[in-house]
């Protein structure tokens, strides 16, 4: 069963660029959109498992560089129109 999330981000000053850059290098993230604002981009994220979606934490998102902040929702349910 697929899993999805949605993480806000908060990035350093003038950090911007490359972190969203190494954000969109990452398959688990679907959609990546710079926001205005109290966060700097939102991310959606796609995984198979709760496993995975800690991996792409503690071995991929945690380690860039830049990133100050990051806040995260299990989407349960979604509608689309």
């Amino acid at each position: 069963m697929t899993i999805k999330a949605i993480m806000f981000c908060k990035f350093n000053m003038y950090a911007t660029s490359k972190i969203l850059e190494k954000l969109r290098e990452l398959p688990e993230i679907k959609k990546l959109m710079s926001l205005t604002g109290d966060y700097d981009a939102i991310a959606e994220i796609e995984v198979e498992n709760s496993d995975e979606l800690y991996d792409i934490f503690t071995k991929k998102i945690d380690l860039i560089d830049g990133i100050i902040d990051t806040n995260t929702h299990v989407v349960m349910k979604s509608w689309e129109k």
